[in-house]
């Protein structure tokens, strides 16, 4: 007669799996976390971009800079966005970045994308901002090089 094991896992086994998924879990996931807010951050660029096109449009429609969003065509102003580039209400529960125009006299104005909701910890640029004459920055510890 012989001794066969019976097959299958023992508890030993498969916490050793569980330990190595945690640990790959923990390693993985910051990662993971940066690389979405990088992502974020290019669709808030895309977007100030696209809204500074339209409001050189609009100059050169009106031979004036518009004062508000809303001219420019946007649903609100100000307004937000989600992870998907859509326009959203300032308030909804899954925008990502606000967007937001100010005008100064002479004619300047300044686009700014604030990051909101899970997209707040991004500490490497914060805020980023466009203005007229074509300057970008950050509000936050990174280099411009790191944002734009």
């Amino acid at each position: 007669m012989s001794n066969a094991r019976a097959r299958g896992f023992t508890i030993i086994e498969l916490m050793v799996v569980v330990v190595v998924l945690g640990i790959l879990l923990m390693v993985s996931l910051p990662s993971y976390r940066e690389q979405l807010r990088k992502t974020r951050r290019s669709l808030a660029r895309a977007e100030l971009m696209q809204v500074m096109a339209r409001q050189e449009q609009f100059f050169l429609d009106h031979r004036r800079y518009a004062a508000v969003l809303t001219d420019l065509g946007y649903p609100a102003s100000p307004y937000a966005m989600d992870a998907d580039g859509n326009d959203l209400s300032a308030t909804a529960p899954d925008r990502i970045y606000l967007v937001q125009i100010s005008t100064l006299p002479g004619g300047f104005y300044t686009l700014s994308a604030t990051p909101q909701l899970d997209q707040s910890g991004d500490t490497l640029c914060g805020t980023l901002s466009l203005n007229s004459l074509g300057l970008k920055q950050g509000t936050g510890s990174g280099s411009l090089a790191d944002c734009w």
